[in-house]
């Protein structure tokens, strides 16, 4: 059974250049390469925020767990970009939901939902969202969360 695609809306959006060694001998994208394109997603979606007051060093983001529907193959010279959104933010973790789209067709070529915690790299311990963070990623996204 075919699982139907949602169509999302995105804020974040980030073009991906395929290298020659991003494919693999069926002439496609490997599979685990997907997970540095969701990792340059991630960044750019900080990176967008334009929270300048706003210091991502007082934490980091970890990835606690992340889901991935492979959905259609990329292949070499396809023009993709990952968008990514959090759609949901809890006490010491958030809810990211990406996907890896065709830029000329919006075919969407796979879904991605990551669970990522902030993390002390002083500590070493999970730590609280910083209520900055929080505010800066509702008024980024326009929900409150």
């Amino acid at each position: 059974m075919e699982k139907e695609i949602v169509v999302e809306e995105f804020k974040a959006s980030v073009p991906i250049q395929i290298r020659f060694n991003d494919i693999d001998a069926l002439g496609h994208i490997n599979n685990n390469v997907y997970f540095s394109f969701f990792d340059l997603g991630k960044t750019t979606y900080f990176e967008d925020l334009k929270a300048s007051y706003v210091s991502w060093t007082d934490g980091i983001v970890v990835i606690a767990r992340i889901e991935v529907d492979f959905i259609a193959p990329v292949f070499y010279k396809e023009q993709i970009v990952v968008d990514s959104k959090i759609t949901k933010i809890g006490n010491k973790s958030a809810v990211f939901m990406q996907q890896i789209r065709n830029s000329i067709t919006n075919e969407i070529k796979c879904r991605a939902m990551s669970v990522v915690v902030t993390y002390n790299p002083k500590t070493m311990t999970a730590m609280p969202i910083p209520a900055i963070w929080r505010n800066a990623i509702s008024e980024f996204e326009g929900i409150e969360f």
